[in-house]
């Protein structure tokens, strides 16, 4: 609970006389308390806020791995359309070599070599 210092106390004795200082610093006490009240309810509202706008603003370990198991589905992904890739370079490959007439004739003279 707030206090009022003395000093204050003292001044509106002064001023207003024992009884109506009295009546004063309750007031002002009062006043205080009241403000003090408001500021905690203000302070778990306001942190309350904060609370929720950093949950939307920072990613979560939820959506970390949600984030990796994306990535994880995108590389197994390109590694199925690599291996297609390459079966299609290979096939691409024999077939030019195949119906080239030269190559083919390269190819029997090397064999021919190596025997």
């Amino acid at each position: 609970m707030a206090t009022v210092p003395l000093e204050l106390y003292e001044l509106f004795e002064e001023k207003l006389g024992k009884e109506k200082a009295k009546e004063a610093i309750k007031l002002v006490e009062e006043a205080l308390k009241s403000l003090e009240e408001k500021a905690k309810e203000q302070k778990t509202i306001i942190k309350a806020e904060l609370k929720d706008e950093l949950r939307k603003e920072l990613a979560t370990k939820e959506d970390i791995a949600v984030v990796r198991q994306e990535i994880e589905t995108v590389r197994q992904e390109l590694k199925g359309e690599i291996k297609v890739l390459r079966v299609l370079i290979y096939v691409t490959l024999a077939t030019v070599i195949l119906m080239n007439r030269g190559t083919i004739e390269y190819l029997v003279n090397l064999i021919r070599m190596l025997k």
